[in-house]
């Protein structure tokens, strides 16, 4: 069972398991995606009733994803109180009707550390304390510890930090945010300014593969040594922008500006009228500039002022040893992009 199945992780997760063969996924949405290659189910976890309703019948479930979050935008706060009764709405009716349940694995995210309220010491580690800043990440991790007490079934949770991918449709996407930024000052002839401040030019970040976490949400689902832990998965080669910039730059043919503390979205506001000049003058796919990225999300990305590094050393030490290359991963879906006629 995949809860939150039409969202970019929930339906990787959903494209790897249909891909190994042995699995018979079943998503769960509000508005579920009429072309998903798996059955999916139009449920709203916010309510109970239609959970108990909907879910009481289902029998055979053995594992589930849990990927579902609350509306909200990039730069927002996310509801504490709403995302924590989504995920004990399934637990409830998991817990009274299903005895076939082996495993609950939670997607959530480096926001367990802290980082975006203050600076903390890295590499974050797995058992590091979150402090006096406690996100829906914490109370959900609190959750499903009590409830899997005295229970026959495990839990684990995923902490990505900034995933990507090389989905079109899919706005929350730095790969897709950096690649629209660059076409449009190219087309301007102007360098490839930093739309951020100097200092966070300079401080080391990191990134999610998301085909990566798919396949690691699934080891830590059938592994034994992996129940009841969580792990950080990250690309594993923490890097500042003033290293990646040039490489961006390099594969636009631009020029590497320097930071000039704007924003993405600020930057965005104007560029409708150009934007559409492009995809006729190019033969782009058409595409609304305002939308087809979430530009407030990569604001966030590039806002903090201090070193977002997670240790991975517990998933390696357990088995999980994927590495991504993360300047080859950005050069990569940027041609994807172009070859699909999202960019020029």
């Amino acid at each position: 069972m995949i809860a939150g199945a039409t969202g970019q992780i929930g339906s990787s997760v959903g494209m790897h398991l249909m891909g190994l063969g042995d699995w018979g996924p079943l998503g769960l949405a509000r508005t579920p995606d009429p072309l998903a290659p798996y059955p999916m189910l139009a449920v709203d976890l916010t309510d109970a009733h239609d959970c108990q309703q909907k879910l009481a019948p289902l029998q055979g479930i053995t594992h589930v994803l849990y990927a579902a979050r609350f509306d909200h935008f990039g730069g927002e706060l996310e509801s504490k109180d709403t995302n924590v009764a989504m995920l004990r709405h399934l637990l409830d009716t998991l817990e009274s009707n299903s005895n076939d349940l082996q495993h609950i694995h939670l997607v959530h995210g480096t926001k367990y550390y802290g980082h975006t309220v203050k600076e903390r010491h890295t590499p974050y580690r797995e058992d590091d304390a979150c402090g006096n800043f406690k996100s829906f990440y914490f109370e959900q991790q609190q959750l499903v510890q009590q409830r899997q007490l005295g229970q026959n079934w495990s839990w684990s949770i995923s902490r990505p930090h900034a995933f990507c991918n090389y989905r079109t449709d899919e706005a929350r996407n730095m790969l897709l945010v950096l690649g629209l930024y660059a076409s449009i000052l190219r087309e301007l002839g102007e360098p490839l300014h930093f739309p951020g401040t100097p200092r966070s030019f300079e401080v080391k970040t990191q990134f999610s593969w998301l085909p990566t976490l798919a396949r690691s949400a699934v080891w830590m689902m059938t592994e034994a040594q992996c129940a009841n832990q969580a792990y950080n998965i990250v690309n594993g080669d923490p890097l500042s922008w003033s290293e990646l910039w040039p490489i961006f730059a390099q594969h636009f043919k631009m020029e590497v500006g320097q930071p000039n503390s704007s924003t993405f979205a600020k930057f965005a506001s104007d560029k409708d009228a150009i934007w559409q000049a492009m995809i006729k003058k190019y033969g782009l796919k058409k595409t609304d500039l305002q939308t087809v990225a979430q530009w407030p999300y990569g604001d966030y990305v590039l806002s903090l002022q201090w070193d977002v590094v997670s240790d991975m050393s517990r998933a390696q030490r357990d088995g999980f040893t994927e590495i991504i290359n993360t300047p080859k991963m950005f050069t990569g879906g940027f041609d994807y992009f172009r070859e699909y006629k999202i960019i020029p």
